[in-house]
């Protein structure tokens, strides 16, 4: 009898396959990554610690955990300051669980706003911890035409005069480098904490390709989240990171090191027994980073993450070039155009996925549109330079893109062109399934 959840299955892997995705926070992992979030690591339960656990049976699960965590402060260069807790689960799991480690009710958190660049889990007004914390934002300014930055000055005048108790610094749709080190410098000198989100940038920290938050005393962030599955290529999945003391600037804090305080309230604070299927997932792709296991493509990921850089920083110029308005001229894995006022950013996120190309529309700073039709697309790179894309194809992709985005060709001809580049791209899935049978069953997937 035929079964939903596989046929489903199936036909997302196939869309998968025969599109082509700039979604900035995507990526494909190994398949040694994704085997291991289905293996039997999944059926096992173990609250607490390694040494420390509640149930028997865990000798094991206490080797996997204590390996993981010993690759993830490797990779990061951060076994001298900081520890690290790989059971949060997500991105703004980790992010809450900071909240609940140092803050009390009415506490105030200072984060960049959403349409700067900021995360919906940095405190905005549609999450839920608003109840519980005072917040406000700051801003980014504008150098140049739709070209802006962070300003230090303007940054650390907010702090003064708002005096938080938390910084988050770190972004989701912001195209520049920035410098950590003076961030953290200029909280810490007015006694706020600092929460560095390197979910998007992780990968690119590791390869030395962006300034890090892993910093010695006053200079490094006090606790670290990411996730795993953007520029760092592995499963979904996140690390919190946090100080191995306690800083003379958080001694509101138990006098006891900022992880252990991080994992008492992870567990028994808030969750439950670890995924070890993610966390073993996490470790095949710490091993691909550091280089001890390889990637299909054969790439160090040092070459990898710079190569990233260069088919975003190709994309963008192709699209300007073709008279798209950049935002913020892109040193990262992601970029930013604007469209003109008349146009609609939905609509036009869902002509491009109808002809197979997967983008979201993002707000941008000084956005006056609404964040369900803001101004702008974000366009990432991560996922497509994980397929293999080549620059030839890189500048077709971003004709199409400009092509849809005006109206100026067919879409059946559309179409077409962006299935003579996914024909050609790496797939490192679905070994039983010929590319010709793919593309058979191809007619049998709607794009809405």
């Amino acid at each position: 009898m035929p079964n939903f959840v596989t046929d489903l299955t199936q036909e997302e892997s196939l869309r998968q396959r025969n599109t082509l995705n700039l979604i900035a926070s995507e990526n494909y992992p190994s398949p040694k990554c994704l085997d291991l979030t289905g293996s039997q690591w999944s059926l096992k339960y173990g609250e607490g610690y390694p040494g420390k656990r509640y149930y028997a049976g865990n000798n094991l699960v206490d080797e996997l955990e204590l390996f993981v965590m010993q690759k993830a402060l490797e990779v990061f260069k951060a076994q001298d300051e900081y520890g690290v807790n790989l059971q949060v689960l997500s991105g703004s799991v980790a992010n809450s669980l900071v909240y609940l480690s140092c803050l009390q009710p009415q506490d105030k958190i200072l984060s960049l706003s959403l349409a700067d660049g900021g995360h919906l889990s940095h405190m905005h007004d549609t999450s839920s911890w608003n109840k519980f914390f005072e917040h406000q934002t700051y801003g980014l300014t504008q150098i140049g035409e739709r070209d802006w930055q962070i300003d230090l000055g303007e940054y650390e005048a907010k702090i003064a005069e708002f005096k938080p108790k938390l910084v988050i610094v770190g972004f989701s749709s912001y195209p520049k480098k920035f410098d950590f080190v003076p961030m953290c410098q200029i909280a810490h000198q007015h006694g706020a904490m600092v929460l560095a989100d390197i979910a998007h940038i992780s990968g690119l920290v590791a390869s030395g390709l962006h300034s890090t938050p892993f910093g010695y005393g006053v200079d490094g962030a006090d606790f670290v989240a990411t996730t795993t599955h953007k520029t760092l290529r592995g499963p979904r999945g996140a690390m919190l990171f946090a100080k191995n003391y306690r800083p003379d600037y958080a001694s509101s804090l138990p006098d006891k090191p900022l992880i252990d305080i991080v994992n008492r309230t992870v567990f028994p604070g808030l969750l439950g027994g670890p995924n070890f299927a993610q966390i073993a997932s996490v470790g095949q792709c710490l091993l691909e980073v550091l280089g001890s296991e390889q990637y299909p493509d054969k790439l160090t990921f040092g070459e990898y993450s710079q190569r990233v850089l260069t088919n975003t920083k190709l994309l963008e110029k192709t699209l300007k070039s073709l008279g798209q308005n950049i935002v913020s001229p892109t040193e990262t894995h992601l970029c930013l155009i604007e469209l003109k006022d008349t146009y609609d950013s939905l609509h036009i996120q869902q002509e491009l996925e109808s002809i197979g190309v997967i983008v979201n529309r993002n707000t941008i700073p000084g956005d006056k549109k609404t964040a369900w039709k803001p101004s702008g697309l974000r366009f990432g790179m991560p996922a497509l330079t994980s397929r293999g894309i080549s620059e030839d194809q890189i500048v077709e992709l971003a004709n199409i893109i400009n092509e849809t985005i005006e109206n100026l060709s067919a879409k059946h001809i559309l179409i077409e062109r962006v299935h003579n580049i996914t024909n050609k791209l790496n797939w490192w899935y679905d070994k039983n399934i010929s590319t010709e049978e793919t593309f058979d069953l191809l007619d049998d997937i709607k794009f809405e």
